[in-house]
Order: C-alpha cells, then sequence, then structure tokens
C-alpha cells in the first residue's frame, strides 16, 4: 500500500503518530540551504526583495566543509533522519558542490530520503548523469508558468518553461533507460487566478514527465514585516492558506483550528552561513536558535533557546516572534498535538540528550 501513495502522503502520515513518537532524541527532519542566491527573482518570494541580503546578512554558497560538519552532527545523533531536504531560499544548483553533498549524505546514511527542491533551470545535460548517480532519492521541480510571457513577467528571468521542461525531460528518459525509479520526480505549479489558465496544460505537458504533478496553494512564507508575497499570484487573496501543499484540501480536511506549530518538535533549518532556524519559511531568521558552526546539531535541539521557543508556542504566545506571528504554515502539518502540549507541556520541553543529561 504505502507504494501507492503520493509524495504528499507519505510525508504526512506517521506510524506511530508524532504525538506518540515525542519527545524525539533528534530532528526527523533537516532542511540544509546550499546558497540564498538565485537565478531567478520571482516576485511571491523573498529572494526579490530589496531588503533581502541585508535581512538575511549577505548572499553566499553553502562551503562544503560546513556541510561535512553538518552531517556528521547528523551521524553522532545516532538517529537517521526521514528528509533531509537540500533547498533553502536560493536555487540548490547554483552551488557546484551541490552533488558532492548529495553524495556524501547518501555514503554517510543520515537520512532516509534525500530531496532537493529546484526551480529546474540548471538541471542541465552535463550534469544530468551525475545527479541519477549521486544518490537523490527525490527531485522536487517548482514550475512558474506555461505561458512564455507569464514566466518571463513572474520569474524575472530570461529561461524559457520550455527550457525547464525540456531538462526535466532529459533527465526522465535517461534515468528510465538505466531502469531506475530514482529519483523519484515531483513537479509542482501554484494554482491561484493568476495561473488558472495555464493548470490543464501544466498537467497535460508534465503528465509523462513527472513521476507526480500536482499544483499547489501559495504561501505568503512567514509574512514577516506585512509583506504581501502572495499578492504577486493571488492579488484577490481568493487562496485559502491554510492549505498551503494542498493535502488537506485533497482530502477533505483543514487544521485552521490548530493553536501549537508542529515543527519545532519535530525538525530544524540550517541556513548557508551555519544559522539553525525552526523553519523553512523563515527567511529573515527571526526563529533563529543556535549556529552550528561553533554548536553541534545535538546540542542544539537540546539547547535552551529552542526549549523557550517551544514553551512559547505550548502557551500561546507565538504571536511575541516576528517570524511567527503571521505565519500560516503551522496548518500544513497533518500532524496536531494541541492536545499533548495541554495534558502533558513538560514531556515536550525536556527531551532526552544523547549524553545522558539535559542542558
Amino acid at each position: 500500500m504505502a507504494s501507492n501513495l503520493s509524495f504528499l502522503e507519505k510525508n504526512a502520515m506517521r506510524t506511530p503518530s508524532l504525538e506518540e513518537l515525542l519527545p524525539l532524541p533528534a530532528p526527523l527532519g533537516l532542511c540544509i540551504e546550499p546558497t540564498n542566491r538565485c537565478n531567478f527573482s520571482c516576485s511571491f518570494c523573498p529572494v526579490h526583495l530589496e531588503e533581502f541580503p541585508d535581512v538575511v546578512g549577505g548572499l553566499r554558497f553553502m562551503d562544503f566543509a560546513l556541510f561535512e560538519k553538518v552531517v556528521h552532527d547528523v551521524k553522532a545523533t545516532g538517529q537517521r533522519l526521514v528528509n533531509l531536504n537540500l533547498y533553502g531560499d536560493g536555487e540548490p544548483f547554483l552551488n557546484k558542490r551541490l552533488l558532492d553533498m548529495i553524495r556524501l549524505a547518501a555514503q554517510m546514511q543520515i537520512a532516509q530520503n534525500i530531496i532537493v527542491t529546484s526551480n529546474g533551470s540548471a538541471i542541465t545535460e552535463g550534469n544530468a548523469i551525475a545527479l541519477l548517480d549521486s544518490g537523490l532519492t527525490h527531485l522536487r521541480v517548482s514550475i512558474y508558468g506555461i505561458d512564455e510571457d507569464f514566466h518571463r513577467h513572474i520569474t524575472g528571468s530570461p529561461i524559457t518553461p520550455a527550457q525547464v521542461h525540456a531538462n526535466i525531460d532529459r533527465l526522465r528518459k535517461l534515468r528510465d533507460a538505466r531502469g531506475s525509479r530514482l529519483p523519484h520526480i515531483y513537479v509542482k505549479m501554484i494554482g491561484t487566478s493568476e495561473t488558472s489558465s495555464q493548470l490543464e496544460r501544466f498537467r497535460e505537458l508534465y503528465a509523462d514527465v513527472a513521476d507526480e504533478v500536482n499544483v499547489e496553494n501559495p504561501i505568503n512564507w512567514n509574512g514577516y514585516n506585512d509583506n504581501d508575497l502572495v499578492g504577486a499570484l493571488d492579488p484577490e487573496h481568493e487562496c485559502n492558506l491554510t492549505l498551503v501543499q494542498g493535502w488537506h484540501k485533497q482530502k477533505g480536511q483543514s487544521n485552521h483550528h490548530k493553536q501549537i506549530c508542529t515543527t519545532p518538535f519535530l525538525s530544524l533549518n540550517v541556513k548557508s552561513d551555519g544559522v539553525v532556524t525552526i523553519c523553512i519559511v523563515d527567511w529573515n531568521k527571526g526563529t533563529a536558535v543556535g549556529d552550528i558552526t561553533r554548536e553541534s546539531l545535538a546540542d542544539i535541539w537540546h539547547g535552551e533557546r529552542l526549549r523557550a521557543f517551544r514553551r512559547m508556542h505550548i502557551e500561546g504566545r507565538r504571536s511575541e516572534n516576528p517570524s511567527c506571528r503571521n505565519c500560516q504554515v503551522l496548518y500544513n502539518s497533518p500532524d496536531n498535538i494541541d492536545a499533548l502540549a495541554s495534558a502533558d507541556p513538560e514531556r515536550l520541553l525536556y527531551y532526552p540528550h544523547p549524553s545522558g543529561h539535559n542542558r
């Protein structure tokens, strides 16, 4: 049965449930940002904002030595990640060491799934074979338009939709020719009033190219500084932002009543400079809980800064954090720990440290 589940469903179902698993000795998920530079300047992404470089502390590529340190930190926890996502605010393939990063993570066996999220523009004929040999298990490709003029307008890039399609099509054919099923290719497009006329063509175009084709809802990232990023694709704000990636919409569910974000209890995000934040949409680093250039992953996971952050959410004080105040991404998670947090908050605050002591 599991083999018939979609990528989103696999990531939405845990056995046992997260409520039963908590507290976790180490994160189940880790997102590592190879770079915060991008060759697109999408109007719905914070990277296009004039203040972006200053807010994030500069544009950079993650040093390979730092990535190695993170991988060894994960290994040292003694716990295997479910998902390692090599993605952040930029385009991962711009980092010339990305394939080396994937290879190292695969060789060290630190994660069940190694995922790259990309705009598909830099998956060239030159690196396609190496990508197939790297150990990557999932490739998520974001498509921003099928119409060339719309794509240019929304991305600010001369790269055409046809070029992106050719890149993904080539990769799929090369993969299939060797009799492989990996990486699993998941292609998505954002569905709004601005893109609705292109969605049917998008599905048709990628039906035989991707293993999965999905239409996702837009996000407003974390809503930091009241930036209306989602307005670029949804000017009338018609989309339900509590259905970020469409899984709940497909299943007829809603988590809009949920009070506590599960991300601080589940995963972490390592930025290209080593700053560790709570989640991927926190582009301005308002949820920073550590610096992996100076601390171990285990010490950050069990540290006081993260414990205080978890307590803030348990006590219903998330509005105190500017990155959490207007964020709606918490509604996307299929997990709900509200009842557990109410009944036994201390269980969620004092995680067992691998060294045998709590800080």
